[in-house]
């Protein structure tokens, strides 16, 4: 498969690219390779690498817009975990295809997965196109959470073909999995050499319940039991404070950022300015649509940036150029992808831009309208893995996945 993209601006010029495989091939002007796909941008379109959404619970959107505007406690216990024992495999599939077509509807390429039936997710993943890793959960009150399912499933999707998935093993949170199951994930991490994935400091209530339990806060409790020494991603990260901060910092760790969920459940406000300082790779996540209602990680950038001039009483704080590499490079470099960028040799996940729209008027620097200005919407074609998967805002099979996922979320919900 090769694709041939003509007259698209890239940092300012207009330039061709393409595209051999799953690869960049060439970048230059008046390129004139054969390609099976051609695609003009007619000095239109600006091109920009797919952005990289590092934490999500995707197939959680069939719960979105319910149960909204509560306590965190009460929304859990009283809406969503009742729903989630109610929920089948295929519930999971079009749930996730329907994360998917918003992800390749808002410019996201990459996504970093956690939740219940990842068989099944990666089975609507692979249909829709997109690069992921999907996480094995645990979690210690289910058997699908334990130890020998996530060992049992690992040796066999490993057995598969996963084109653009890969794995990583997802024990929920020091609260829900225990201290021994904890080191027996990083060990099982580092023996297969996969990522972690995982909650970390999201609320107060956790540092105050790990304080009691085990004396020591939640990063000094990880770092006590031997939990680093492979790569970890941790989702939230907002109650630490500076010496969590230089641990996270020492052993090299990946934090996600997730504006709009923190504030939508109150759950606090990520220390962005200070694990900056500290030089830990910050990334940038939606968190599940039941806790965001937007995958749309365009928009989420705007929120990221202007909760932290805000908090900080700082403009200069969390400038665009700096988010929008939050979005792409960093994410890239805590997955361990090579992606984020628009380089020869890099993976073809990429994204075109609609100059047109009113939001790129008149048009001074297209990364601060990217971040301030525009939404998902703006993107007008997708490639990942070097295939088109929206073109002209196209997508196969678009509203058969709307109708589906509305009528399984609908019987689960029976409002």
């Amino acid at each position: 498969m090769s694709t041939l993209i003509k007259n698209v601006i890239l940092n300012g010029e207009k330039k061709d690219i393409f595209i051999e495989g799953n690869k960049i091939k060439k970048i230059g002007k008046n390129l004139d390779f054969k390609a099976d796909e051609k695609i003009d941008g007619k000095g239109e379109r600006a091109v920009l690498p797919g952005l990289i959404n590092c934490h999500t619970h995707s197939a959680m959107i069939l719960f979105r817009g319910y149960g909204d505007d509560l306590p965190l406690k009460e929304w859990l216990e009283k809406k969503i975990w009742p729903l989630e024992t109610k929920l089948t495999e295929e519930d999971i599939y079009w749930g996730t295809k329907l994360a998917c077509l918003e992800m390749i509807k808002t410019g996201t390429t990459t996504f970093n997965d956690m939740y219940w039936h990842s068989e099944t997710a990666i089975e609507a993943v692979k249909e829709m196109g997109l690069r992921a890793k999907i996480g094995l959960i645990m979690i210690d009150f289910s058997p699908m959470g334990s130890k020998e399912n996530v060992k049992k499933l690992f040796k066999k999707l490993e057995a598969e073909n996963l084109e653009a998935i890969s794995l990583s093993v997802a024990p929920h949170s020091i609260y829900t999995v225990s201290k021994e199951n904890l080191i027996w994930a990083k060990n099982f991490a580092k023996k297969n050499k996969i990522l972690i994935h995982m909650h970390l400091s999201e609320t107060e209530k956790e540092v105050k319940d790990c304080l009691k339990k085990y004396k020591v806060r939640p990063v000094e409790f990880l770092e006590k039991v031997g939990f680093f020494g492979v790569n970890c991603v941790f989702a939230h990260s907002i109650w630490l404070n500076d010496k969590e901060i230089e641990i996270l910092a020492k052993h090299t760790s990946n934090v996600v950022y997730n504006p709009c969920s923190n504030m939508k459940l109150a759950s606090g406000i990520f220390p962005y300015k200070k694990l900056k300082e500290a030089k830990v790779n910050i990334t940038l996540g939606t968190d599940g649509a039941a806790s965001n209602n937007s995958l749309d990680l365009i928009r989420e950038m705007k929120f990221a940036s202007l909760l932290q001039k805000g908090i900080e009483m700082d403009p200069t704080v969390a400038p665009a150029n700096e988010i929008f590499e939050i979005a792409t490079k960093n994410g890239a470099k805590a997955l361990r992808i090579n992606a984020g960028e628009i380089k020869k040799g890099k993976l073809a996940d990429l994204i075109l831009i609609d100059l047109n729209q009113v939001y790129f008027k008149p048009g001074h620097n297209l990364i601060s309208d990217i971040v301030y200005s525009t939404t998902g919407n703006c993107v007008s074609d997708l490639i990942c893995n070097g295939k088109i998967l929206m073109r002209e805002r196209q997508i196969e099979g678009e509203e058969k996945i709307k109708k589906e996922a509305t009528k399984r979320s609908k019987n689960l919900i029976k409002f």
